[in-house]
């Protein structure tokens, strides 16, 4: 087949945190809400995988959204990362990756970045969707590449360029071991062996593309990042002075919400700095409204507008709990943890209620999604099942010693509606994917090379067959012309027989070569057919004057009494008969019909038996004689000579079962019966002998006078030229 499925696994993604686990609940009045989510922070063990807006606030549950490539990170503001303009300005700096054999058989290695913004998530899917690039040619699987480089952001395309890497180096490699193998097998040594891939060669060219891009793209967003903190670090030390100017409190308060504002636009950092980062801002944060205390009433301002938003947050995230699409709503819940995060304290007495009710909301949709989840997992391992039965049909059917093409096509027709089967499910998402797919390809692979090797066979045997029927033409376009009706007749049927047991010849040449072969053949027949009819013709005289004969001896009446007489005048009616010679071939009924008759007179003049039988044999052989044919009259002679060699075995089995009379009384009459039927049997052999004796006679004088007639035409031909 052939025919293939790439069953790409996605289910390399870190387990997910159980989120109920996190959820930790405090009413420590001491604490305001920045306050606790430092605290929380600092409990924190998976600081890793984690952001700096992944840490939960006031007793928040830490929250792991799920990794999408559709969540666009790129963003108008300065602060933000836009992986397309990165690319397009490394560019202009990146020296050409060049990309060894080796190099090339191994996935990119590229080191990746992560900024406090990278999400993890165990069910985390690819905006692009993974083709089965199993099923690809290499020429598609080139061309995809191709694409996806010139049309997708270089960090969104590694797993495909890793699939396509896998498949496309399987194909060219089997090709190349394939070429290699039949370069030893013509007696080549394996350090000769050479094979250039032009494929294998486009490819080299196009992933050292992607890795130069690539590497290009993870240099520029380290700079970046490494950017990003500078500023934020900076905006720590702007908070940290606030509280030592001496200005009003508006003032005051109005710079720090610029630099909270300036805080959010600032963009991603490293997540290595991510928990420090934050725990130090928030902490000065912390400060600043210890040091604004004494306005209460910015303070307050501050905590309603705060309040409402939080509000209208956790009414967006009620609303999610109603959507149909499980996937969709859980990533329009991440974007609200995200703006819940950079929201700032509500009231003491409020915080923990509102809270809970977003957690509550966070929670329900979790659970949610886990049974979506959970459900897509237990199709997984249904759909991987019905393929281990489609494998185990593969398997199932034998084709080692299938030796006929309509059984190979009615196997290929089974192994197609399986392998479409097979297709149809498509990539599914389970561990024992890529294993099955493995095993399915193999006896794939080992039946399409049963298969081809089969037809490479079928394929040698039919130019073998049509260089034979080629010879057969040849044969026929030669006797075409033939005026030598009896042996020519005689090879065309031959050769006509002999072409029915040939094979079958390739289908290219099959209706061509046949048609020339008729051609020749009905060329010949024709040509006989019109000299029958001619000779037909010129036998109609004979007919009539054969008729004639015929009335006259049934018009004899011969003479018992002069049975001398009576013979020689129905020798004279044979005689004449003879002389006149053959008649048309739908009416050589007249040769049995004069027999027969003959026969009738014989009998009315009770002649003797064996004479009567040699003068109507010798008739026989006289209607059985062709010209100087004498095909018909050897025929007649072997056939007497059957008849012998039974009246032969017969008259010995019957001389056996005399010598259990040998003491009977010679006047028994079963002995006489035994002894006459030996006597009939005796004279019945002595019949045949003498029908043989005279059909040699009369085969020396047609071989004879063929030999006479042959120098007779050699002069003819001779004069002619």
């Amino acid at each position: 087949m052939e025919s293939q499925d790439n069953l790409h696994n996605a289910d390399g993604n870190k387990k997910e945190n159980d989120i109920d686990k996190n959820i930790e609940n405090t009413n420590e009045e001491s604490l305001d809400e920045q306050s606790m989510l430092a605290e929380s922070q600092k409990e924190e063990s998976t600081a890793e995988v984690s952001t700096d807006e992944d840490i939960p606030q006031s007793g928040e549950p830490e929250f792991k959204p799920e990794a999408s490539s559709t969540e666009k990170s790129e963003s108008k503001d300065a602060g933000d990362l836009d992986g397309d303009a990165l690319v397009a300005e490394s560019q202009k700096k990146e020296a050409e990756v060049i990309v060894s054999d080796e190099e090339l058989e191994k996935e990119d290695d590229t080191e990746e970045v992560h900024s406090d913004e990278d999400e993890h998530d165990e069910h985390a899917h690819h905006e692009l969707e993974m083709p089965d690039y199993g099923e690809f040619t290499p020429e598609a699987l080139i061309a995809a590449a191709d694409k996806l480089l010139k049309n997708e952001p270089i960090q969104k395309i590694k797993d495909h360029f890793d699939a396509i890497r896998r498949n496309l180096l399987k194909q060219l490699n089997e090709e190349r071991q394939h070429k290699l193998e039949q370069f030893l097998e013509g007696g080549g040594v394996e350090m000769d062996f050479e094979y250039i891939q032009p494929q294998r060669e486009k490819f080299r060219n196009i992933f050292g593309e992607y890795r130069s891009k690539r590497q290009a793209y993870y240099k520029d967003l380290e700079d970046k990042l490494n950017n990003n903190l500078k500023i934020k670090l900076d905006l720590i030390e702007q908070i940290k002075e606030i509280v030592t100017k001496d200005e009003s409190i508006g003032d005051t308060f109005k710079e720090f919400n610029n630099i909270q504002q300036e805080w959010r636009n600032t963009g991603p950092v490293p997540r290595s700095e991510s928990g420090d980062l934050w725990r130090t801002y928030h902490h000065h944060v912390e400060n600043f409204y210890e040091f604004i205390k004494i306005n209460k009433e910015l303070r307050d301002l501050d905590f309603k507008k705060n309040r409402e938003a939080k509000e209208k947050l956790i009414v967006e995230g009620e609303a999610l709990l109603e959507k149909d699409n499980v996937p969709e709503a859980f990533k329009a819940l991440q974007q609200l943890h995200k703006k819940w995060k950079i929201v700032g304290p509500v009231e003491r007495e409020n915080r923990d209620a509102m809270w809970d009710r977003f957690s509550d909301i966070t929670k329900k949709l979790h659970d949610k999604r886990e049974e979506h989840y959970a459900s897509m997992r237990e199709k997984s391992a249904e759909l991987l099942e019905e393929k281990k039965k489609l494998v185990e049909q593969l398997k199932g059917i034998d084709y080692s010693h299938i030796n006929s093409h309509h059984k190979w096509q009615e196997s290929i027709k089974k192994v197609e509606s399986i392998r479409e089967a097979f297709r149809k499910m498509g990539r599914i998402n389970h561990p024992d994917n890529d294993k099955i797919w493995d095993e399915f390809r193999e006896i794939l692979k080992d039946f399409n090379h049963q298969k081809n090797q089969y037809y490479k066979d079928l394929k040698k045997a039919h130019h073998v067959n049509l260089e034979k029927k080629r010879a057969l033409v040849d044969i026929a376009h030669k006797l075409k012309d033939s005026d030598d009706w009896k042996e020519t007749t005689n090879e065309m049927k031959r050769i006509q027989a002999q072409w029915k047991q040939i094979g079958h010849v390739p289908k290219s040449e099959s209706d061509k070569i046949w048609k020339e072969f008729r051609a020749a053949c009905n060329h010949f027949f024709d040509r006989l057919t019109q000299q029958n009819k001619d000779r037909d013709k010129q036998f109609q005289g004979n007919f009539a004057a054969k008729k004639a004969v015929l009335d006259k001896l049934s018009a004899y009446e011969p003479n018992k009494d002069d049975q001398a007489k009576s013979v020689n005048a129905l020798k004279e009616i044979i005689n004449e008969w003879k002389q006149i010679g053959r008649v048309p071939r739908d009416k050589n009924q007249i040769e049995s019909d004069f027999n027969k008759t003959l026969d009738d007179k014989f009998k009315a003049i009770d002649m003797d038996r064996k004479e009567s039988q040699r003068i109507r044999f010798e008739n026989k052989l006289d209607s059985l004689t062709d010209g100087n044919d004498d095909r018909q009259l050897r025929r007649e002679r072997q056939a007497v000579r059957k008849q012998i060699e039974e009246a032969q075995k017969e008259l010995t089995q019957l001389e056996t079962n005399l010598s259990f009379f040998s003491s009977s009384d010679p006047n028994s009459p079963l002995l006489k019966d035994a002894n006459k039927r030996i006597k009939h049997q005796q004279d019945q052999i002595e019949m045949l002998d003498e029908k043989v004796k005279i059909l040699n006679v009369k085969i020396r004088e047609v071989q004879k006078a063929d030999e006479e007639e042959a120098p007779a035409e050699d002069e003819n031909k001779s004069g002619e030229e």
